[in-house]
């Protein structure tokens, strides 16, 4: 889409996206099924399963990483940064799968990273959105996810990679094993569900927007697939709404970062049921005391927090990896809607700046 044919009021493209995920991210999953169950036959047996990204998709194969744990049957699985891949390694053996997240396929170090797996005898994997197979046609095994994004601030592309690598899991599992390690009906009913249930939060996100929009600084934190969210979650606050966020792990937070926050702060506690839930809502207290505000954001299992909460959101309960697309679309739609509180167009990148434009011209992304 050209500059001119983007929308320059609401409804932007990020919001038409972000309401797109649920029906996506079921298609994904039935688009995808035959590819899957082919690419799992070769994959469940490798040595070592690289998982490979930049930015958005650099969390895409973090949250990756918690699939593969919880349903890839024990298949070893690292997650690096496309830059890290490229210029350290590692050494790749033909024992050895590496899986390449990119929604456009044309980011430069993750097009490397490509070309680095190609010239060995690892097997290799591309996860990308339409059209992205085409513009590498030696790349034999590709899981194509959803038609390329409209707006700069990616997320149906985020969900559709999750869904994918999700069923990728699920199938590389029950070949290690030898038996089913997720109900189909999850990713076909169950997932799809709660995220378009999760998208009746636009109202109560949109209030809270309006009345945070002018803390010095937002907080996010969440421990296990949370902790994923969260610097997700901040990174989209970043680019569509220009604001000051920083997202971490809970127990990251504790060690040094709350030490810098501010009663003029406000906190994300993103605190689904899990072993991680108790740990975050342990923050509530310490961010009530230096006199700040936190948003609690769960799936109704949070209710010591609720009283001294400013807000809670409150999504359908699934199984918790799995939280990291229920968690997710109000986080969507809480930085949507700060774009909207704050005048900024979620889609442009701030491009629509000439000092922006001229500094994202110096370097190639």
């Amino acid at each position: 889409m050209t500059a001119e044919a983007r929308p320059t009021t609401h409804p932007f493209n990020m919001h038409i996206a972000v309401h797109a995920q649920p029906a996506a991210f079921r298609t994904v999953v039935e688009s995808t099924s035959t590819m899957v169950q082919q690419l799992a036959q070769g994959l469940a047996h490798a040595e070592r399963l690289f998982l490979v990204g930049i930015g958005t998709s650099y969390h895409a194969a973090l949250a990756a990483e918690h699939f593969f744990r919880v349903y890839g049957g024990g298949i070893p699985t690292h997650v690096v940064h496309s830059f890290d891949f490229v210029l350290y390694g590692p050494e790749l053996t033909a024992r050895d799968a590496v899986v390449v997240i990119t929604h456009t396929a044309n980011k430069s170090y993750s097009v490397q990273a490509l070309e680095r797996v190609r010239a060995t005898d690892a097997r290799l994997v591309l996860v990308s959105g339409e059209g992205g197979g085409a513009k590498h046609p030696w790349v034999e095994d590709v899981l194509t996810t959803v038609p390329q994004e409209q707006s700069a601030a990616y997320t149906i592309s985020y969900s559709g990679a999750l869904a994918a690598l999700a069923a990728l899991a699920a199938a590389i599992g029950a070949v290690r094993t030898g038996s089913q390690r997720l109900d189909p009906n999850v990713l076909l009913s169950t997932v799809p569900g709660a995220m378009s249930a999760a998208l009746a939060t636009e109202p109560a996100v949109a209030e809270i927007a309006r009345h945070t929009k002018d803390r010095r600084r937002i907080w996010l934190v969440g421990g296990g697939p949370s902790a994923i969210t969260a610097p997700e979650t901040a990174l989209k606050i970043k680019e569509a709404a220009y604001l000051m966020a920083e997202g971490m792990s809970t127990e990251q937070m504790f060690h040094g970062p709350f030490q810098c926050a501010a009663a003029e702060d406000l906190f994300v506690l993103i605190a689904p049921s899990g072993p991680a839930q108790e740990r975050t809502l342990q923050l509530a207290g310490p961010v009530k005391a230096i006199g700040a505000d936190y948003l609690l954001v769960s799936d109704g299992t949070a209710a010591l927090a609720k009283a001294d909460a400013l807000a809670t959101i409150d999504v359908p309960p699934v199984p918790e990896v799995f939280t990291l697309l229920s968690c997710l679309i109000p986080m969507q739609l809480l930085t949507y809607h700060y774009a909207l509180a704050c005048g900024t167009n979620p889609d442009s990148f701030h491009l629509d700046d000439a000092r922006f434009m001229r500094a994202y011209r110096m370097n190639t992304l």
